[in-house]
């Protein structure tokens, strides 16, 4: 049994364990496992939420704390939405996702493979400035 999650060939991610069917829109195999693996692993704290909702889940705390955290720290200068960034490049999501920063936590090769960091990084870089 591999600790690691499945090539990026595989037609599923092994994170995922929803019924969401591939992002047909994304041409590239390595994107469209990197959306997999964010929707898996990063979308629980860095997705978008309902702005009219102060609080939830089990703790009653605030719904996607790296979304929160990003935009008090932009104030509307980048998105808070790592999807919705056009900075981002492969090497800064890794640093953050092996590191970590302030409250986000590092993630070992076991909990996000080499190859789903890779995946990870390049959707979240598709988007560049033109």
């Amino acid at each position: 049994l591999s600790i690691y999650a499945e090539p990026v060939s595989s037609p599923r991610s092994s994170w995922t364990i929803s019924n969401e069917r591939p992002d047909s829109s994304l041409e590239d195999p390595l994107v469209r496992r990197g959306k997999e693996v964010f929707q898996a692993r990063c979308q629980a704290c860095h997705g978008d939420y309902p702005k009219d909702r102060a609080t939830g889940g089990l703790l009653n705390l605030p719904p996607m704390p790296g979304t929160r955290a990003l935009e008090a720290k932009y104030q509307g200068k980048l998105p808070a939405l790592l999807e919705e960034r056009t900075d981002l490049t492969p090497e800064v999501v890794s640093v953050f996702v092996r590191k970590g920063t302030g409250s986000m936590p590092f993630f070992r090769p076991t909990e996000v493979s080499d190859e789903d960091l890779k995946a990870l990084g390049a959707y979240l870089s598709r988007r560049k400035r033109p």
